[in-house]
């Protein structure tokens, strides 16, 4: 009778926990579909109708902008995902790799906006770029009248997006390799007379690839629709079109706000139009003709091109190193006159006043960031607990977590913050943690639950004979044994909080503001000095989250399996 109970208890927390799940992606969802097509009865809107379709296909350089995005989110997601097997294949059986994964953390720990600013810092008229060749090559004894960063093309922010995405890939390709026999596979190659790229490419890279191919589609699902990057990197006349529904948005036109969602549910389209064409490109690159194509590709001993490919992934590197190493300098230089390539006189005044004029808004995203992720590895633990209770081993219905990474930020949120006002909440800064849950509960469900579900059943049943109920061996046995898993999850959805804009903007409706939305707005419009002590901040919190992590993983993490 008691085990009765327990289940159906069970049963009626994961069906709550689902509802809560899918409930705000349903509304998200309506909120910006139903505008779209001219419906929303609480602005006086009854019927259905596509009169926003043709008002938006006809607003100035609109095609322009769905292109940029389309050829942003593709070239960027096929030449980070090309360059970080590059990169791992020049370091595999080195000694090297076995350090590749800390060389790389401080990469991956740094918002998208950090790297965008860090480019910035590079490529505008008075940055490191310029400063490296004036006065003796260009001439320029003070800042040129052009830029070269925005560019019309969008080549900058697909050079932002590579540089961002590159550690990210490395990341998931390491965690993918070590579920195989990459080095036996590898030197089978080899002695097959192959080369190292071949080798790579026919035999590692394929078996990489099918335990990275979900990630690889929110990526190209974030990099078409990216807003905080496309903000500073992107053209402006016209920009991608995550940046034209935001413009558009924020107009005081009542028909904006249909406008937008239309545009919304183009974005949409767009999402879905790039990952069936990244299928359809599946399809052909497994096709036989092309498999027999690529193998004469790489029988030919081009290694002038060979050579070239590694050396713009060197090259790749060391702009993410030099744009973090510009930020920093900008944060302590007192004045820094072009041409000087070094500060001219260094202190820390601007540090301390930017710290003592914005230590609230330090706190509440470090705040904002602890809540949400240790929300996230709680309710990823209840859950897959809940499911081991009532025995489920189906679940389809998880791929419901991953739906809001693959829906665009802007449309999920426009549509989400129209159902939000009704609720009238005193306080903004609760929504906004909830929200910021369904983008961070992904990270924490790709970590958490594949170590929680292979814990061995021999010791759970025998701490189930030794009198340990159900709490005590989730407390006192599972949680030490994945303790490295759930750090790492901690830590994970820390940095994806943190680096949150979006919903930030719209939820917090500059109530809530953080330290990723200040660097934007000073970027955009503020000193250089403010802007590299934000740069700082943003580069230093989320190291030294890794750091604390790693330092408790190592004292907590009680047993290895």
């Amino acid at each position: 009778m008691e085990k009765k109970l327990y289940g159906r208890l069970a049963k009626v927390l994961a069906i709550f926990l689902g509802i809560l799940i899918i409930i705000p992606i349903i509304f998200g969802f309506i909120g910006f579909f139903l505008p779209s097509f001219g419906y929303f009865p609480i602005l006086g809107k009854s019927e259905f109708n596509l009169n926003y379709f043709y008002i938006s296909f006809n607003i100035a350089g609109i095609s322009k902008s769905i292109i940029l995005s389309l050829f942003t989110g593709l070239g960027s997601t096929l030449l980070a995902l090309f360059f970080s097997q590059v990169i791992l294949l020049y370091f595999f059986k080195t000694r090297a790799y076995n350090y590749i994964k800390i060389i790389i953390s401080p990469l991956i720990a740094l918002p998208h906006i950090t790297m965008a600013i860090g480019l910035i810092f590079l490529f505008s008229p008075s940055g490191l770029f310029f400063r490296l060749f004036s006065p003796w090559l260009t001439g320029f004894d003070r800042p040129p009248n052009f830029f070269i960063i925005p560019d019309e093309y969008g080549f900058f922010l697909i050079l932002g997006l590579i540089l961002k995405e590159i550690p990210f890939f490395i990341l998931v390709s390491l965690s993918a390799i070590q579920q195989f026999s990459a080095r036996q596979i590898f030197d089978l190659g080899k002695s097959l007379q192959n080369s190292n790229f071949s080798s790579w490419c026919i035999l590692i890279f394929p078996l990489i690839y099918k335990k990275i191919r979900l990630v690889i589609f929110i990526v190209i699902a974030f990099t078409a629709s990216v807003v905080d990057m496309s903000l500073i990197l992107a053209p402006s006349t016209p920009s991608t079109l995550a940046i034209r529904i935001l413009q558009i948005y924020q107009s005081s036109d009542i028909d904006s706000f249909f406008i937008a969602s239309n545009l919304a549910l183009i974005q949409l389209l767009i999402i879905i139009i790039l990952l069936l064409s990244w299928m359809i490109l599946e399809r052909i690159v497994e096709h036989k003709l092309f498999f027999i194509f690529f193998m004469k590709i790489l029988s030919f001993k081009i290694f002038f091109l060979k050579n070239l490919i590694f050396a713009s992934g060197a090259i790749l590197f060391s702009l993410s190193v030099l744009g973090i190493f510009s930020s920093l300098l900008w944060g302590f230089s007192k004045n820094w006159y072009f041409p000087s390539f070094f500060p001219n006189s260094i202190d820390i005044d601007t540090f301390i006043n930017f710290y003592n004029e914005n230590k609230f808004i330090i706190f509440i995203s470090i705040f904002i960031s602890v809540v949400v992720s240790f929300l996230s590895s709680l309710l990823t633990i209840i859950w897959v607990e809940l499911m081991d209770i009532l025995k489920m081993k189906k679940l389809y219905l998880e791929w419901i977590i991953f739906i809001p990474l693959f829906i665009p930020q802007i449309s999920f949120l426009i549509g989400l913050q129209s159902f939000i006002i009704l609720f009238n909440f005193d306080s903004f800064l609760i929504p906004l943690i909830i929200i910021q849950l369904f983008y961070v509960i992904p990270y924490s469900f790709i970590i958490l639950a594949p170590s929680l579900r292979e814990i061995k059943k021999d010791v759970i049943r025998v701490a189930a004979s030794l009198g340990k109920n159900r709490f005590q061996r989730l407390v006192q046995i599972k949680l030490p044994i994945i303790m490295s898993s759930f750090l790492t999850s901690f830590a994970i959805g820390m940095l994806v909080s943190f680096s949150l804009y979006i919903p930030v903007y719209f939820i917090g409706a500059g109530r809530v503001t953080t330290l990723t939305v200040e660097a934007l707005n000073l970027a955009l419009s503020g000193s250089r000095q403010d802007l590299g002590v934000a740069t700082f901040f943003q580069i230093i919190i989320p190291i030294l989250i890794l750091i604390t992590v790693v330092y408790f993983n190592k004292k907590m993490s009680k047993w290895r399996f």
